[in-house]
């Protein structure tokens, strides 16, 4: 007996030492399931799973020869002295009844325990390089894990006084304390890990067998109940901090059914690998009032291939919600395409929404119709697991006749799954959230160039020189909202984001709004909002931040509105330009919304939807040998045949190459009739930093000297050179 004893010691070392530990502290957290055990990794953003090793291995010992249930799993996060990794799993196999190390492929060794305690042990979780694990009515215990320790794989008895009815536990990554609900009452409990003593915390409102429990590096806590695969968040990340009750489970996710399952994760992980999000998970893009980022557990989806989404292209993927302005159709490829509102959102009216899926599935949407931030108030939800099917479904949006008259936001959610909420994890599909317009009865609304689409503003600032003619100094996205009522005026809406910055000069970004004073303004209604981005594409300044600065030029009796008075304070770059390098692939970082309500219905007739975007000289900065001084604010760049503002200095047109005759209404060309600022009707892929115009975009030559006749879609994909254009 003695020899076999041995045997078994040595056989136990001999695979410890032949085990590769988990080189890094992994994102998903993992789910042993069954008899023989499946391991499964599960995404807690969204609920997916992935079988990760379904043959745990054998062992030798004195009962069943095979690998069995292992339950009671605990992640050790430990790093050696000399910088090498010991993160291993432990947990304990309830087949065989012996404590088991499991490696980074899962497969399980035994450990020579002393003083193991009689019976099965199904919870269990890993601190500070010790093994905890409890049993109701029977006691809660430790292990040391560290191989130098005098007591290693000795077992101790905390207690014997173990009366909360628990199937997992988990230790917060930022205390020292151990957390579980318990099964039939709800009531989650604090663990002192050195005495045993629990915590009465409160109800967190859910009841079931919570089989997986789980932490990530901000202190939420996670809850898989087995019987639906629900899994919930409760938020510990200030636990026992005055306010920070009650602790109540907010749904999250839905993950698989479970049934003799144990969960274990490393809780210094965060919740979700960055560079995974990029490519698999689809956010919302609404402002954050309506619950959009993950932290606020926003709208999201597993993007599955082959899976179903809205519009004509699969979602692509981000790390996390972009607020309201810059959407994720800017980072990535344009894939908010699956909503199309055929007729405005007239109050008391039928309104046609068309909502094209890649296949068969099911559709939730919601409405903002009292413009208060949520989509939580009664009658908001308008569609309730609507059947789609493959191609273009058209469905009925009944406007409220309560419905406020102003900007709003809808969500739209779609997938194989029902019963999606407005925030939370699913396991594939698409949410798209879209800015809404709710009208009166004769109010129109003008969109340009359509609802939810942008054209492209290009400007080359060398002028009055031409310059290396890549249009690229300055390119915004931008588009225009115009609200008539009664063939009269009553507001415009301009909204933008900022593509590229090619210049060596300075310059500012203002629009006009053409024969409007600025006098004419209702600055009480006005709104002007934008957001700033860091070079990793995260939200500097919110949608929802307080409302900025008058931008309406005082100096000027011209309706002006100045967006920057010099753009490269807009964005930070390790580059020498913005966005116009292929090897410089930096985010959007700045985009804007302006509103101007007027104080009195204004001529309808006087202006066009695009109104007058154009650039200017930034004051103090050098603008070219043309001008002996800075020219600052007197120097403007407007598109083709627009008369410059009045704070212009008419005497810099026609100087170098400028050929502007204003007798004729003729402006800002060359003698070959080439512009300094373009307005392309797409959103335009722009020629690389020193890349001129005429080799990106061959046709353009043709298209110009036939005065636009011919050549028309010299802009379009077909028609550029790829290896001379921005990415």
């Amino acid at each position: 007996m003695t020899n076999r004893i041995i045997f078994i010691m040595l056989l136990s070392v001999s695979q410890l030492a032949n085990s590769a530990p988990f080189e890094t502290c992994p994102t998903k957290a993992f789910l042993f399931q069954g008899n023989p055990t499946t391991v499964y990794g599960v995404n807690l953003v969204t609920g997916t799973d992935v079988i990760l090793q379904d043959d745990v291995g054998n062992f030798d010992g004195d009962l069943v020869v095979g690998n069995g249930n292992v339950n009671g799993v605990g992640f050790d996060d430990f790093t050696a002295g000399d910088g090498s990794s010991l993160r291993y799993l432990f947990g304990f196999n309830t087949t065989k009844r012996k404590f088991v190390r499991l490696d980074s492929d899962f497969q399980q060794t035994e450990l020579a325990v002393t003083n193991q305690p009689s019976g099965n042990f199904f919870v269990g979780d890993v601190y500070n390089h010790h093994y905890y694990f409890y049993r109701k009515n029977k006691g809660f215990y430790k292990m040391n894990l560290d191989e130098a320790a005098d007591n290693y794989l000795a077992i101790e008895t905390i207690t014997t006084v173990a009366e909360r009815n628990l199937t997992d536990f988990a230790f917060h990554p930022s205390n020292d304390k151990l957390y579980g609900v318990d099964n039939s009452s709800g009531i989650l409990y604090e663990f002192d890990k050195d005495t045993g003593t629990t915590t009465d915390l409160g109800s967190t409102g859910e009841v079931g067998t919570f089989g997986a429990g789980y932490f990530d590096v901000n202190g939420m806590y996670y809850v898989a109940r087995n019987q639906d695969g629900k899994i919930y968040q409760i938020d510990l990340s200030n636990v026992g901090e005055s306010g920070s009750a009650p602790y109540l489970a907010v749904l999250f996710a839905t993950g698989p059914l479970s049934g003799q399952n144990d969960g274990a994760r490393c809780a210094n992980a965060p919740l979700i690998d960055e560079s995974e999000g990029l490519s698999t998970i689809d956010f919302g893009d609404a402002p954050d009032s309506y619950n959009t980022s993950l932290a606020k557990n926003g709208p999201r989806h597993e993007i599955v291939t082959d899976g179903p989404y809205l519009g004509r292209l699969p979602p692509d993927g981000e790390p996390d919600a972009r607020l309201g302005l810059v959407s994720d159709d800017q980072v990535g490829i344009d894939d908010e395409n699956g909503i199309g509102f055929v007729t405005g959102l007239a109050r008391g009216l039928d309104n046609v929404v068309v909502v094209n899926a890649s296949k068969s599935g099911y559709l939730q949407a919601w409405f903002d119709w009292n413009s208060d931030g949520d989509f939580t108030d009664e009658g908001e939800q308008i569609f309730e697991n609507i059947p789609l099917i493959k191609g273009n479904n058209n469905l009925l949006v009944r406007v409220p006749i309560t419905a406020e008259f102003s900007p709003s936001w809808a969500r739209f959610r779609f997938g194989s799954q029902t019963d999606i909420g407005i925030t939370g994890g699913a396991a594939d599909g698409e949410v798209e959230d879209h800015a809404i317009e709710i009208s009166d009865l004769g109010v129109s609304y003008q969109y340009y160039p359509t609802n939810g689409s942008y054209v492209t503003l290009a400007y080359e600032d060398a002028w009055p020189i031409e310059g290396d003619f890549d249009m690229n100094d300055v390119v915004f996205h931008y588009r225009t909202l115009t609200v008539i009522k009664d063939d009269q005026l009553q507001r415009v809406d301009v909204y933008g984001q900022l593509l590229a910055i090619g210049a060596q000069f300075h310059n500012g970004f203002a629009i006009r709004i053409p024969s409007i004073q600025a006098s004419a303004v209702d600055t009480s209604k006005m709104r002007y909002r934008h957001t700033k981005m860091d070079d990793t594409g995260n939200a500097i300044t919110d949608f929802d931040a307080v409302e900025q600065d008058n931008p309406i030029e005082s100096t000027s009796d011209e309706l002006i509105a100045i967006i920057a008075t010099d753009v490269w304070d807009l964005v930070t770059t390790s580059c020498e330009f913005y966005r116009t390098d292929s090897d410089c692939t930096d985010h959007i970082q700045f985009a804007f919304e302006l509103s101007l309500p007027f104080t009195e219905l204004q001529d309808a007739t006087k202006i066009s939807t695009l109104y007058d975007p154009f650039i200017f000289a930034t004051e103090s900065f050098y603008h070219g040998m043309v001008f002996d001084t800075q020219p600052g604010r007197e120097l403007e760049i407007h598109l083709i045949d627009i008369e410059p503002t009045e704070q212009a200095n008419e005497n810099f047109l026609t100087l170098a190459d400028d050929t502007s005759h204003p007798a004729s209404g003729r402006y800002y060309k060359n003698a070959n009739n080439l512009p300094w600022s373009m307005e392309i009707a797409t959103e335009w892929k722009h020629p690389r930093s020193g890349i001129d115009l005429l080799k990106a975009y061959p046709d353009f030559e043709h298209y110009v000297t036939t005065n636009k006749v011919e050549n028309t879609n010299w802009y379009l994909e077909a028609q550029r050179v790829v290896n001379k254009v921005y990415p």
